[in-house]
């Protein structure tokens, strides 16, 4: 590389750095004080500081703690010297310190001098890996300028990786980490009966399964600037089923499973037969799933629903899965948003009423089926994506860099 290209993949690769530890930050504080509910004035604050809330400490809350904060130390020890470990350290030990506070405000939470130590303990062991990995050379902040290098840096790129990202999100959300035994159980518990036959498969929802990881592997493909980007787009989605088995109340479906396994391997395939080819198909996916998962039948003996004008009137009585549904009403149209563009269309502003109107009559036709919910809020938050994908677009496409 010249000397200007490197100096903009360091300048990259800091702010990739910054946006990775504000993330990680974001993610605890949000992890520490789930639910946000019940906020009142402790009557007996001075338990923080006592060896009594010990009582309500399991193994599986101690690796939680520490696995949770060495995402932390490991980003903000890279690049730097090993002097900075205990400025790393205070920091951890400040940020623990005050979600540990706050959860002294929280019903559901138990504030605890032992989760400010494994806090500690645990962005201390990543801030050393960080360290000595850069110090042997096995691990230098090369690495990450060449990952800063290869992420998408045209707009219709980054659009398509913000479909990938919603899609994870709506499989994650709460993001709350549990390793508690039961919880494990309790997210493999789909597979178990599906194994010993006391659960049936849902072919449609496995079908819709596939539709939509077979769109975002061609997506995340036409998005990424490496060699294998059907792979890598592929190994980003399976890499969410068993993260989704260690998130508190997700669980992994059969037909997550299987439809996501069949969908990645036949976007690989098409992705391989030809670019042009790939993204025509993509782009004709992501209709099919939306219809196929607005008009999948609800529960068996269940009533008709009558269409709700108001909205996230639903989201709000449910706030867990309305961001669920939020978020999963949002990656569709980004993704076909950015295969529009790669396949040349000049603006998005043009095929805006036919989103609109395909995204109403789903939910339109939700009324006549049992067990379905039809709501406006799925039809303005699709349009809402749209909109967003064709402003930030702008007029011209963006051709896939070279």
């Amino acid at each position: 590389m010249s000397t200007e290209t490197c100096g903009a993949a360091r300048a990259r690769s800091k702010h990739l750095r910054r946006r990775l530890l504000g993330t990680c930050v974001c993610l605890v504080i949000y992890g520490s004080l789930y639910p946000f509910t019940g906020w009142r004035t402790p009557g007996n604050f001075h338990r923080l500081l006592s060896a009594a809330a010990l009582d309500h400490v399991s193994a599986a809350d101690v690796l939680a703690n520490v696995f949770l904060y060495m995402p932390l130390g490991f980003l903000s020890a890279l690049g730097r010297r090993l002097r900075a470990i205990p400025v790393i350290l205070l920091a951890a030990l400040l940020l623990s310190l005050g979600v540990e506070i706050l959860q002294a405000f929280l019903p559901g939470r138990v504030a605890s001098w032992l989760d400010v130590a494994t806090n500690v303990f645990g962005a201390g062991v990543g801030a050393v890996l960080a360290t000595a990995a850069a110090m042997t050379h096995w691990l230098d902040g090369g690495w990450l300028r060449n990952l800063a290098w290869r992420l998408p840096g045209d707009r219709v790129a980054r659009l398509g990786m913000a479909a990938l990202a919603a899609w994870g999100c709506a499989q994650l959300i709460p993001f709350v980490p549990s390793l508690d035994v039961s919880d494990l159980k309790a997210g493999l518990q789909p597979l178990w009966h599906m194994l010993q036959g006391a659960r049936p498969v849902d072919l449609w929802r496995g079908a819709v399964y596939a539709a939509a990881t077979a769109a975002l592997t061609i997506t995340g493909a036409s998005a990424l600037r490496i060699c294998n980007r059907g792979g890598a787009a592929a190994a980003c989605l399976l890499a969410v089923l068993p993260l989704k088995v260690l998130v508190a109340g997700r669980q992994l479906s059969p037909e997550a499973l299987a439809g996501t396994c069949v969908g990645v391997a036949f976007g690989v395939v098409l992705w391989a037969s030809g670019r042009q080819r790939a993204l025509v198909g993509a782009a004709l996916l992501i209709p099919v799933y939306i219809v196929a998962e607005g008009l999948h039948p609800g529960a068996p003996n269940t009533v008709l629903h009558a269409f709700n004008w108001i909205p996230l009137h639903a989201q709000l009585a449910q706030p867990v899965n309305g961001l669920v549904n939020l978020v999963d009403a949002v990656w569709p149209p980004l993704a076909l948003a950015c295969l529009c563009l790669r396949l040349g269309m000049r603006s998005l502003w043009y095929l805006l009423p036919a989103v609109v109107l395909l995204l109403f009559a789903v939910e339109w036709i939700q009324l006549w089926i049992p067990g379905r919910y039809p709501d406006v809020t799925a039809v303005l938050t699709g349009t809402a994506a749209w909109a967003v994908a064709a402003a930030y677009a702008g007029k011209s496409p963006c051709r896939e860099q070279a």
